[in-house]
């Protein structure tokens, strides 16, 4: 059976700690008082390796030069996250000419965050693993003054109050060695339900799609993380929309034309500790910010869950929508396999060759003999292998030098080397540092 994470809390209660927490943002100051169920039933790690190859006795120096607060996470088709969900759009519609005056209150509600696959797309010319997930949210609350035409169609203007819903589902692509995101589908629906004429009527003041492409992608988490760590990165982010439909009344304006913005983020590790929400208590938070060192995003990064306990964000959706989202729920699936990656060691100089062991056994932890697989790391062609029979595949890796995009002082770059079981949609992960320094080779 696997770990599960339930909350047992008052929903009046999450909704004050959501408002408390949109209307600080992004002050980090206020703290989440979630109270969270953790079980764990027999069955082991998911990481656990198995097989005589396996190199987990090899004592490695390096592992111990830096206090580690989290390593590349693994996840699973299945695995789901449910959060309460605050979204704060009063900043949109301040900017919006056809909206002026109107008042909108906090949007509350469930939201939930599913890995619905694995798979292989072209990044900057390489064959990459991603995940596939979706999140989705329905979120409600209150508007009020919003301005519409008179329906007695004398051209005068007329303020109505009423429901506003918010249906929110964004498919993003995640590379597999690092979380990064390199694309997304974000499908957008917001209504406003209110008494026109004594008629309720539901208007739809958006309802587009926006896919974005980040080049290169957006690397949020520079596993593996530590304390006082930072990093920089250059991306080019292309925006696409289209539109679903309009109304006649009150509409968002939404841009038609393709955008293109050169964005430049600074990311800092500004704590380790408790993230507030209980089972998460050693969590790390970074910090997302912008060239003016506004923050534009902070995450909790909680290793128990694979996840954020919490995010703030400036942008969730419409380019002014802020979001706050606090961790109520974790659900793992169980995998018919589980595939570790083993590396010796983990840290490296460039050009040279490192050992590699991937491990894979059955959801009752036996060994799975036979197997074949691919092994991936930037810069390299992928390797194939086939498990022996204690499951295990050993394979020599030559690392390369290729710098990765988060250039910080300490290393050269920091690569997820990943296992992928095509057929199964199951893969394994461990991060190898190449040594040296980043800024000194710019």
């Amino acid at each position: 059976m696997a770990a599960v994470f339930r909350t047992v809390i008052p929903a009046a209660l999450i909704a004050i700690l959501l408002l408390l927490t949109a209307i600080s943002s992004p002050s980090l100051g206020s703290q989440y008082d979630l109270t969270l169920r953790f079980t764990q039933d027999e069955g082991g790690s998911e990481n656990e390796s198995s097989g005589e190859n396996s190199s987990s006795n090899v004592s490695v120096d390096e592992n111990n030069t830096k206090n580690w607060t989290a390593h590349t996470p693994v996840w699973n088709v299945g695995d789901t996250w449910t959060y309460a969900a605050a979204l704060d759009a009063q900043e949109l519609v301040d900017r919006e000419t056809a909206l002026e005056g109107a008042i909108l209150d906090l949007l509350l509600g469930p939201a939930t965050i599913v890995v619905e696959g694995v798979e292989e797309i072209d990044v900057a010319g390489e064959i990459t693993p991603v995940y596939r997930t979706r999140t989705t949210a329905v979120v409600t609350g209150n508007g009020y003054d919003f301005p519409v035409p008179n329906p007695l169609n004398d051209g005068s203007i007329i303020t109505i109050d009423g429901s506003i819903t918010a249906n929110y589902d964004n498919t993003e692509y995640l590379r597999v060695g690092d979380l990064a995101l390199v694309r997304y589908d974000k499908h957008m629906i917001m209504e406003v339900t209110a008494i026109i004429s004594i008629i309720q009527e539901t208007i739809e003041v958006a309802n587009y799609i926006e896919s974005g492409l980040y080049s290169p992608p957006l690397e949020y988490y520079d596993f593996p993380l530590a304390e006082n760590e930072s990093w920089n990165l250059v991306t080019n982010l292309t925006k696409t929309n289209e539109i679903i439909s309009t109304s006649d009344l009150v509409a968002i304006d939404i841009p038609t034309e393709p955008q293109y913005d050169d964005l430049e983020w600074f990311y800092l590790i500004n704590a380790t500790g408790d993230s507030g929400v209980s089972g998460c208590e050693e969590s790390t938070l970074v910090w997302m910010l912008d060239s003016e060192d506004e923050v534009e995003e902070w995450r909790w990064w909680c290793p128990a869950v694979n996840q954020y306990a919490s995010r703030w964000t400036n942008d969730i959706a419409l380019d002014g929508v802020n979001a706050t989202l606090v961790l109520t729920g974790f659900q793992p699936a169980t995998p018919e396999k589980v595939v570790s990656v083993e590396l010796s060691p983990n840290s490296t100089a460039l050009n040279s060759e490192i050992d590699c062991w991937v491990n894979i056994t059955d959801s009752s932890g036996q060994p799975v003999v036979s197997k074949s697989g691919y092994l991936y790391l930037r810069g390299i062609q992928r390797l194939s292998f086939v498990t022996d029979a204690n499951g295990s595949a050993e394979l020599r890796i030559m690392v390369g030098n290729t710098m990765d995009n988060t250039p910080t002082a300490d290393d050269w770059a920091t690569h997820g080397v990943v296992a992928y079981l095509h057929s199964d949609q199951t893969v394994g992960a461990d991060t190898l540092t190449l040594e040296g320094s980043a800024i000194g080779g710019l």
